[in-house]
């Protein structure tokens, strides 16, 4: 899809504009040290968001809306796969992802790759990150990242960017949606 935003002043709507692309597919590490490919999900809604296990608050706090969303739709679940893409490879390994990611949903799948493969598909999407300095003799450090959650449609297309903070019924409002378009 190509997106641009435009908040109309005082009204607080987001309209959308066709200038830049965001999405496309990729080939990641799932949380069981498998490829993955985007492509596998064809004929699903994919919800993707990008974060990372070390996160204080706001990953913990998107994941979990997540999850709910996910046991909310109950019988249409299964037309939809939800994926969680590190953009902290160095940490992130498959065994981390795979202790992490079940916590919040078994339905989750877990993401991780190369610094190259995780930045280019952070690209793909506009995902902002940036990597605070790491103190010596320590592995801990934050990491700032955009935290929306992006819907693809059934063909892989990128169909909505919800933003983060927004309720969990107002996104599966907008999944619901989708799915009767299916």
């Amino acid at each position: 899809m190509l997106l641009s935003m435009t908040l109309q002043s005082g009204t607080g709507i987001v309209y959308a504009s066709e200038t830049t692309r965001v999405g496309g597919d990729f080939t990641l590490t799932d949380h069981d040290g498998k490829p993955f490919e985007l492509k596998q999900l064809r004929g699903k809604l994919v919800l993707i968001f990008f974060g990372y296990t070390f996160c204080p608050d706001i990953c913990p706090s998107e994941l979990s809306s997540l999850a709910k969303v996910l046991r909310s739709l109950g019988d249409d679940a299964d037309n939809v796969s939800a994926l969680f893409i590190s953009v902290d490879p160095e940490r992130d390994t498959p065994d981390k992802l795979k202790n992490y990611v079940p916590f919040f949903s078994p339905d989750l799948i877990g993401l991780t790759g190369s610094i190259d493969e995780i930045s280019a598909v952070a690209d793909a999407y506009k995902v902002q990150t940036k990597i605070h300095s790491k103190k010596k003799g320590s592995d801990y450090y934050l990491v700032d990242h955009s935290a929306n959650l992006y819907v693809l449609g059934a063909d892989g297309k990128l169909l909505n960017i919800i933003p983060f903070g927004l309720p969990t019924d107002h996104i599966l409002r907008v999944i619901k949606n989708e799915i009767n378009k299916l």
